[in-house]
Formats: C-alpha cells, structure tokens, sequence
C-alpha cells in the first residue's frame, strides 16, 4: 500500500510539472491552403527531453510548408515553455488524422507523455458537372504603370525633337540656305538703362518729400551699376574715393570724373552727415547724373596715346579739385 501511495504521488506531482499539448488553428481547410500547427510543451528548467521527429508523425498527403524555430520562454518558479509552430498544408481532399507527438523526457528518458490526436478534413471546390467545360483562361497580364512607361515617353520626345532638326537641316541644305536659329535677345546698353532709371527716380520726388537719403542713394546706385556695366569697374563694392581712383587711367574726359566726384561725395555728405543741401542742389545732382550718363555713354578719348605723364597730371587735377 505504501508503495502504490508514493507511484500515485510522484504520478501526480508528473502530472501538475509536465504538459504537453499541440493544436490546430482551424480542423478544415480548402485543397492548397495552409494551416497552422501549435506543439507546445511546459516542463521544469532542470528536466532533460527529447523533442518529437515531426515527419515521422504527419500522414502521407499532409505536408509540412515551414518550421519555425524551437522557441524557449521562461515561465518562472522554475518552469519553462517550449514552442514551436508548423505549417501544413495538402493538395488531396480527404480526412487526414494527425497522430500525437511523444515527448521522452527524464534522466534515462524513460518517461514520456504524448499530444492528443487531431483530424484534418480538407476540402475541394464544388464543381457543378451540369455547365459546359471552359478554356484554361491564361495568365493576366498586370497593368503598366508610369514608372515603366516614363523612359518610353522619353525617347519618344527625343527622337521626334531629333527628327525635326534633322528634317530642317536636310531642307536648308537641299534649297543651299543658311541654316539660322533665333538670334538671342539683344541686351539693352547700360546708359540706357541708366537714363532710364534716373528719369524714373526724377519722377518719384523723393527730395521733395524730404527723402533725401533715398534720394541718394537711389542716385549714386544707378551711377554705380552704370559704371559696372559700361567700364568693367566693380563700383558697387567700392567706396566713393575707390571709385574715382579707379577711374584715373580709365582715360575719359576729366570733366566727366570732376562731375562724378562731387555727386558722390554730395551723397556722402547726405547719408552719413546728415547733411542737408539746397533744393537747386538736388536739381543739379541729377542733371550732372544725366550729363555724365550721355557724356561717358562712347566718352573714351579718340587718343589712346597719352602719355603716362599726362595720365598722372589728369589724376592730380582730379584729386585737388
């Protein structure tokens, strides 16, 4: 009696550490679907078992598509969960039992537990033999999209831009003509464009309306950009002394360069003496802005030969004047 009491105890305690179980997500499938196949087994850290051969336990027609990984969680207390997930699938209608798994487990692997059993029943399509048999139907061709069809569109640009040079140079060349392509756009001269912008800054009465460093500095930028453009002079990031310097072998005229001088320096007195001329000031500001302008628009000397000397005392008149 004491002896079956302990094999019921030990039996019991196998029973409360040990489980085994495994499952299927669904009992039918259609022919060529999947199903997945659950085999789990919870047992003590410290208990050594041998895992089931899987192929060994599946029916013939029943296929194994993949195998995940024998996946080992921690449960704690001592106690660890075993998993690992099956994909099966079969490609023959018909009832298929899937046998239990045997675990072996213990020291000598003499004790072992097993899953239950499941059936399988997998299913095909009804076919209603009343209907005519219809043609295989080939396969569908996917749409195309822009992507593919980009380089396409593409060369197909290309090549008629292509085609039409072509057909115009071998047309010029069988009438003997020049081939001509549109002249580019001619740029308007920078004393036009100077003029211009003096006549429109005349019209905006700025001094009138006691703007007068606006005024200025509107005056001397024109002057400026004009002066960049007409004689390659980086005016703009020069100061007003720079500029007249630079024009000392520029050889025009030295009345030009003395009436330059006292716009600028005019301008000076303005924007960072705050000084305030006379109203015939400003007047004659911007006529000597025009005259400069029309003076210098084709003022180079005719003599290119002078000589340093002369260059040198034209500078010093410039400077003492």
């Amino acid at each position: 009696m004491l002896l079956l009491a302990i094999m019921l105890v030990s039996l019991q305690l196998n029973a409360q550490t040990l489980r085994a179980d495994a499952r299927l997500d669904t009992n039918s499938i259609l022919i060529g679907d999947q199903v997945k196949f659950h085999i789990r087994l919870q047992v003590p850290e410290t208990t050594p078992f041998v895992w089931p051969t899987i192929g060994d336990t599946l029916p013939e027609h029943l296929e194994v598509v993949s195998a995940s990984k024998i996946d080992t969680t921690r449960l704690g207390d001592g106690y660890m969960n075993v998993e690992q997930i099956l994909t099966l699938t079969a490609f023959d209608s018909g009832y298929y039992v899937v046998k239990p798994l045997r675990f072996e487990y213990g020291e000598d692997r003499n004790s072992s537990m097993e899953t239950e059993p499941y059936l399988l029943n997998v299913f095909t399509v009804e076919v209603d033999t009343t209907l005519a048999i219809k043609p295989i139907k080939g396969p569908m061709a996917a749409p195309i999209t822009f992507a593919e069809m980009l380089p396409w569109i593409l060369g197909f640009l290309i090549l008629i831009v292509v085609g039409g040079l072509l057909f115009y140079y071998l047309k010029k060349k069988k009438q003997k003509e020049p081939i001509r392509f549109a002249p580019p756009k001619p740029k308007i001269p920078p004393h036009r464009l100077a003029l211009d912008e003096l006549e429109k800054l005349k019209n905006e009465k700025l001094w009138q309306h006691d703007k007068l460093k606006d005024y200025y500095t509107r005056l001397t930028d024109i002057l400026r950009v004009y002066i960049e453009g007409r004689f390659k002079i980086t005016a703009m990031e020069m100061t007003s002394w720079e500029i007249i310097h630079a024009f000392a072998g520029a050889r025009i005229e030295k009345e030009n360069l003395i009436m330059l001088r006292e716009i600028l320096e005019e301008a000076d007195m303005v924007k960072f003496a705050k000084y305030k001329p006379l109203p015939d000031i400003h007047e004659r500001m911007m006529s000597s802005a025009v005259v400069f302008v029309k003076n210098t628009a084709n003022g180079i000397l005719e003599n290119q030969n002078k000589t340093k000397a002369e260059l040198a005392e034209t500078k010093a008149e410039i400077q003492t004047a």
